[in-house]
């Protein structure tokens, strides 16, 4: 058997552990994989009688999943790390903030007597840290600059800690995954267009169901002679035709709405 590829992480915020049983708020694809390593410290102690190793423990007591991916992305950094992305899409970083404890799976794609088989493996319990940040110049050779995010894998409430099971298809192995975090979860995007005014305001993105609270018009230089009304889905709108918070059912783009 040889490992010959890493894919399709996913990841899902653990909501409940009922006697060993995880409830996933659902399955959400980050950044592309670069790197994954699980690093596991095993309990070691032996009791020896009558010269001789009479009991010994190798049990699991710890972990830590290091994992690379190719953009920062806010969606990503925010809801690992338990962090707000705020109206102007700024992703604001309080020393109150607490991560969550998420599941965490990859598909790793083998070889074994000449045909690919892709091996799911999925952490039930991880909390993950603030990452350190570094950034260089560029040099005479263009160097590429990732992120990596490491967690403490932890134990569900009746040991558990991980699964494990080899499929034929990477579709099989991508479905039982998303279908241990409790299916896929969709993401939307919402971009802002000014519609005629200057300024710059970032686009959103977040988890399906959840909602966008919507620029107060700050930072917003309407048309000349206009004044800032709200937002609309339609950039020939007259009148604001949706509120903050809003809920969008799929990627947006919002437009400014100016009156006189």
């Amino acid at each position: 058997m040889a490992k010959i590829g890493l894919n399709n992480f996913r990841y899902g915020i653990l909501l409940a552990d009922a006697d060993g049983v995880p409830t996933y708020a659902g399955a959400i694809k980050p950044a592309k994989a670069i790197s994954c390593s699980v690093s596991i410290t095993n309990n070691e102690a032996k009791l020896f009688a009558d010269d001789a190793l009479a009991e010994s423990d190798t049990s699991f007591q710890s972990g830590t999943v290091t994992f690379g991916i190719d953009d920062e992305d806010q969606i990503t950094m925010a809801t690992l790390l338990g962090h707000q992305v705020d109206a102007n899409g700024e992703m604001v970083r309080n020393s109150n903030d607490s991560s969550p404890y998420i599941g965490f799976g990859r598909v790793i794609v083998k070889m074994i007597g000449g045909v690919y088989k892709y091996k799911v493996e999925f952490l039930n319990k991880v909390k993950c840290a603030e990452p350190s940040q570094e950034d260089t110049t560029k040099g005479e050779n263009l160097e590429f600059a990732t992120s990596t995010i490491e967690g403490q894998v932890a134990t569900l409430s009746n040991g558990d800690w991980s699964k494990t099971k080899t499929f034929d298809t990477k579709a099989e192995a991508i479905e039982y995954l998303e279908s241990l975090l409790g299916g896929a979860v969709d993401t939307y995007t919402v971009t802002y267009d000014l519609n005629g005014g200057t300024g710059s305001i970032s686009p959103v993105t977040v988890i399906a169901g959840q909602s966008v609270t919507l620029p107060d018009g700050t930072g917003i230089t309407p048309p000349e002679g206009k004044t800032f009304l709200g937002w609309a889905l339609s950039a020939s709108a007259v009148s604001p035709t949706i509120t903050s918070p809003y809920t969008p059912p799929s990627d947006k783009t919002v437009y400014a709405v100016y009156g006189d």
